[in-house]
């Protein structure tokens, strides 16, 4: 199936399309307006052309919109709140597409350019429509890596899970060229992607390219990075190297109070995420409204907390990232929606890999970007590497500890520009480096974030201080910070963690948090044996299993699977794959 594709679509009729892709204008590389903060808003030509979609699509249909990250996040914001007589619009996918091969500016490269997908949906409708893609058409070859020839993502013992179809598409695609983009209709290769995995038999698709301009920005900031004149405030001064168990936006008033001109060059927020985790004092499940307007209060604190050319980083998921970028652009000047490429377990039809990592910085001043490019690796001092960051490794090769060691060892040590697209920080993945929170970042990502964005004996803020992993990493690098936690429990591990540092740097003159050794309990059974079991079972059936097909084979297996597994249908839900190799 082909997308159509036209400009003015007043006269089809309403609810007769299936897709609507939507190229938004932009002009490629144009970073003219994005350094003086406005507040950015969607012109009435884009209204229209939202409310037309809306009016073609059918319930369900899906609307795909591509454009750079610093617009399209206005769009995600808006089409947020559009409503129609009886639809509105679902948040399901941004897509992060590492195609742009834009040059290298002040900061980064900018290689990522959005594909944003929503839903049309009855108002109220709970939950929102199943979204119908056909995933197995949009499957890559697994890739073996350059150095050790094993598979580039690590199975970690899972690697009977491999479908032999390919790798099933995360939410970031990495595996398409990079490209000069010299106008702003998608790419070939991007539309063709999307029509195979949307446009099956007998549906219909609509491709738009709009020629106007899609956005205009307020003629005044809608936020004001004003500080708070202090009154002779008596509160004690905020102390370098501090721990607070207190409410983030009652730390940054006073900040702003006692240092009207800025104390921060970094504040770092990853904020509970909404989804009803558990975070042990308090629960993160809100409303999407108030959610949006609590983080709003923190993310204008922060931006008045920072001094002049200081760097504001927010990670969150792509559903609320947009929404943070429309605020933060009535602020702050836009620097990269950088894209955490973080897939850890191989599953699912859209595999969500993507966290979304903003970069704003403070007007009035230089900002910082401690980075030395591919082309001045071999002339930068030891010192200088160690407090910069450099380029990473080769996509080419995976990130098995051993093959690392091996091939640096043999100097084979291909590197790539740093971009937009961060590949090479994986989330944790073993309980030995794991504390007691759900959510716990890698040294590695906040390490980077950190040296990147300040000079030692720099100031690092993180609201949401959890577990201490930004404490520790700007410890080790030698910057100061602040940290705030509102759960007496992880002030308790963070400051523990900055102790045993501390000791063990004393003892041992190494600036680590010793950890103990995990010792695993070892079942009857392993999962990996289960699972290659149920495959087998499933080959010789022929079809996806049942309950009742595991208890006329093989009954007693039913209790490992209630004592390995969340629920039954997760183990057979693995035997799947089996029905595709067979195929």
């Amino acid at each position: 199936m082909r997308f159509a594709t036209g400009g003015g679509f007043a006269h089809l009729p309403a609810a007769s399309r299936d897709v609507v892709v939507i190229s938004t204008k932009f002009i490629p590389g144009d970073k003219s307006a994005v350094p003086v903060p406005e507040e950015i808003r969607l012109t009435e030509n884009s209204e229209r052309l939202l409310a037309e979609c809306g009016r073609l699509l059918r319930p369900n249909g899906q609307l795909w919109l591509y454009g750079p990250p610093y617009e399209l996040s206005t769009w995600g914001h808006r089409l947020a709140h559009l409503r129609g007589e009886d639809w509105a619009f679902a948040f399901k996918y941004w897509f992060a597409l590492d195609i742009d091969d834009s040059p290298r500016r002040e900061t980064l490269q900018p290689s990522h350019l959005g594909l944003l997908l929503v839903v049309k949906a009855a108002v109220g409708q709970r939950p929102t429509p199943r979204l119908e893609l056909n995933t197995d058409a949009a499957r890559t070859p697994h890739l073996n890596c350059a150095a050790c020839g094993k598979t580039l993502k690590d199975w970690g013992g899972k690697k009977h899970l491999m479908n032999p179809q390919g790798a099933a598409p995360s939410d970031v695609w990495r595996d398409l060229p990079r490209r000069k983009i010299r106008d702003h209709v998608i790419p070939d290769d991007v539309l063709a992607r999307v029509a195979a995995m949307s446009l099956r038999a007998g549906r219909n698709g609509l491709h738009v390219i709009q020629t106007s301009t899609p956005t205009s920005a307020a003629v005044s900031p809608k936020g004001s990075l004003k500080p708070t004149v202090s009154q002779g405030s008596a509160a004690a001064r905020i102390e370098p190297d501090t721990v607070h168990h207190r409410d983030c936006v009652s730390l940054l008033e006073q900040v702003s109070k006692q240092h009207p001109e800025g104390l921060f060059d970094l504040a770092f927020a990853d904020p509970p995420y909404n989804l009803a985790k558990n975070y042990g004092g308090y629960d993160d499940e809100r409303s999407d409204e108030h959610y949006l307007a609590w983080c709003n209060e923190w993310l204008g604190g922060m931006a008045r907390s920072l001094k002049p050319g200081g760097s504001l980083f927010v990670l969150n998921l792509p559903k609320w990232a947009m929404h943070h970028a429309a605020y933060l652009n009535g602020l702050l000047e836009f620097r990269h929606w950088i894209v955490w490429d973080a897939l850890s377990d191989p599953r699912g039809k859209i595999m969500p890999a993507h966290y979304s990592l903003l970069w704003y910085s403070k007007p009035g001043g230089k900002v910082v970007c401690n980075y030395y490019g591919e082309h001045r690796q071999k002339r930068v001092s030891s010192q200088s590497a160690q407090e910069s960051v450099l380029p990473p490794d080769s996509p080419q090769y995976c990130l098995r500890a051993a093959c690392v060691r091996d091939r640096k060892l043999r100097g084979e040590d291909a590197k790539v520009e740093l971009t937009d697209v961060w590949f090479d920080v994986h989330r944790i993945k073993h309980k030995r480096d794991r504390d007691a929170h759900p959510c716990q970042l890698p040294d590695k990502l906040m390490e980077r974030i950190i040296k990147l964005t300040t000079h030692r004996g720099g100031w690092v803020f993180d609201p949401f201080g959890g577990a201490g992993t930004t404490a520790i990493a700007a410890a080790k690098l030698g910057r100061r910070f602040v940290l705030t936690e509102t759960d007496e429990n992880y002030v308790a591990i963070a400051r523990a963690k900055l102790a045993a540092m501390q000791q063990h740097a004393d003892l041992f003159g190494e600036m680590i948090v010793p950890r103990a050794p995990i010792v695993k309990k070892r079942s009857g059974v392993s999962k990996r044996e289960v699972e290659i079991y149920l495959q087998d079972l499933a080959q010789r059936l022929g079809r996806p299993l049942t309950e009742e097909d595991v208890a006329a084979d093989n009954a007693p297996l039913l209790v490992e699977l209630d004592a390995l597994y969340p629920n039954r249908g997760a183990a057979l839900k693995r035997a799947k794959v089996a029905l595709a190799k067979r195929a």
